[in-house]
């Protein structure tokens, strides 16, 4: 069952100076604010007992009773102490806790203001009782059982923020940083483990039923084929390609070999009409040199 939400007047709260309240405080403080509602009822069933036969000439109970007194009292300074120091720690475990500690915390805080007034409104029927007699010191007794009953539950739930949640807990802390920076490495790793998972599941499986890979095969194969016929049907296109280059280059050079062999029986007459020319003039310079060397015999 949910709690209506209530909570401290604000007035009140900005007169206590929290930044001066020390840490971890809260601890200590709520052993006794879980002990002090138990000595209590018991110490109410006491008073009950002794003033049984008590009159008005013969008072019974009266120390029991002022212990009583005292203690509530005692009892609403502690719990508003807890209060006071479990904010405080509160505020620094918040950023530490899961979003379910954080749920906890709150309900663990709220709880805690309803102890706070309970323990105002048992203060008011324990001076009812001391004033007005036996039927307020039976429904005190009640209130006080209601009373510790929830400060146990209460100190039942700040348990399991300690030691559940780690609220101000600096090892469990470190340990929480160490695992998510673990996990972090983990989803870093995990697209290559996932891959070599795949290919040991794979092989397995053909291991142990081959069958089961037959199908793959046949795939593979197939595609394997078609590769295979689409490289010798590009090989055989070239081939054709290269044997249609070739004729074409071989009937140029025929068309072209008429006019080489022209031009070439042309150089032919060509170096036998220098050669005679050369032969020609070594005559005449032959002859020019014999008609010349008696005209310089006789000149001597």
């Amino acid at each position: 069952m949910e709690l209506p939400a209530i909570s401290i007047p604000k007035a009140i709260l900005d007169v206590i100076p929290m930044d001066q309240v020390p840490a971890i405080v809260h601890p200590p403080l709520v052993h006794f604010a879980i002990v002090l509602p138990i000595i209590i009822v018991l110490l109410e069933l006491v008073n009950i007992i002794v003033k049984k036969g008590e009159t008005p000439e013969e008072p019974k109970g009266k120390g029991v009773s002022t212990l009583s007194f005292l203690l509530i009292l005692a009892m609403v300074v502690i719990f508003a102490a807890a209060y006071i120091s479990g904010s405080v720690d509160g505020k620094a475990a918040w950023d530490t806790l899961s979003s379910d500690g954080q749920a906890h915390l709150k309900m663990h805080k709220l709880l805690g203001t309803y102890l706070v007034y309970g323990s105002l409104v048992l203060l008011v029927f324990k001076l009812l009782a001391m004033a007005m007699g036996t039927k307020f010191r039976i429904l005190l007794l009640l209130l006080a059982l209601l009373f510790a009953g929830v400060t146990l539950k209460q100190g039942k739930e700040g348990g399991e923020l300690v030691y559940e949640y780690g609220a101000n807990v600096e090892a469990y802390q470190d340990c929480s940083d160490a695992l998510f920076d673990a996990k972090d490495e983990l989803e870093d790793c995990k697209p290559a483990a996932v891959a070599e998972d795949s290919a040991a599941k794979e092989e397995a499986a053909a291991i142990a039923d081959p069958k089961t890979t037959e199908g793959d095969a046949a795939a593979k194969a197939e595609v394997k084929e078609a590769a295979s016929k689409e490289a010798t049907e590009a090989k055989e296109a070239t081939e054709s390609f290269k044997t249609e280059a070739a004729a074409d280059e071989t009937k140029k050079v025929e068309e072209a070999a008429p006019a080489a062999e022209a031009t070439k029986g042309d150089a032919a007459v060509k170096a036998k009409v220098e050669e005679a020319a050369s032969e020609a003039a070594t005559d005449a310079g032959a002859d020019a040199n014999k008609e010349l060397a008696p005209e310089a015999v006789e000149t001597h």
